[in-house]
């Protein structure tokens, strides 16, 4: 059984909203969560509906989608380039997919401003179920495995915590030069000053 994260977009928003009712009252099992999101101009993310199925209130904890969403719309994001701005004039075609490209620029690529989509984390026997649920509705459907999806959100927040211990260290080391440099200029003046030799 494979553990994926899906990603099903249409052109309408309205119809992101009737394929959320439609998967939350489907009889299709081993669902963990389903997110209804809407992606901004400024590619940042609403998130209007949320659930998981294994709960009998319905509410979501937290998972995996919500660091996903976290990664993509935030300040992470940008810094790492997963957000829908930088990737603004990079030729891409979802269906032929390059294979060195990270996960999370394709999520975000098939994820676009001003488009509302689907994400859902769910164990799949097969992918027919799903298919067959949203056939004929306009939907496009992607699939990353869970496994890869989760490693680069942690690869990605590793990398935030070394850029930042290196933007410290770079700092330290400006204010250094810096103050090195008042004090020489200060004794400088001193010496100018008071006719002192070297």
């Amino acid at each position: 059984m494979a553990h994926n994260i899906i990603l099903i977009t249409w052109d309408e928003p309205s119809k992101a909203f009737e394929g959320f009712n439609k998967l939350k009252n489907s009889p299709i099992q081993n669902i963990n969560e389903i997110t209804l999101l809407k992606r901004h101009e400024n590619g940042n993310f609403k998130i209007e509906e949320q659930l998981d199925p294994r709960q009998d209130s319905g509410l979501v904890g937290g998972g995996l989608l919500g660091a996903l969403i976290g990664i993509l719309g935030g300040p992470l994001g940008i810094v790492l380039g997963f957000t829908a701005g930088a990737l603004l004039g990079e030729s891409y075609d979802i269906n032929h997919e390059q294979d060195d490209m990270a996960v999370l620029t394709k999520i975000s690529q098939a994820l676009p401003e001003e488009s509302t989509g689907l994400l859902i984390d769910a164990y799949e026997e097969s992918e027919d179920f799903i298919d067959a649920l949203f056939d004929k509705t306009g939907a496009t459907i992607y699939r990353w495995s869970f496994d890869d999806v989760q490693s680069e959100i942690e690869a990605s927040v590793e990398a935030w915590h070394e850029s930042q211990r290196i933007a410290n260290v770079t700092l330290k080391e400006q204010k250094k030069a810096e103050h090195k440099a008042r004090r020489q200029a200060k004794w400088e003046a001193l010496k100018s000053r008071f006719h002192l030799s070297k």
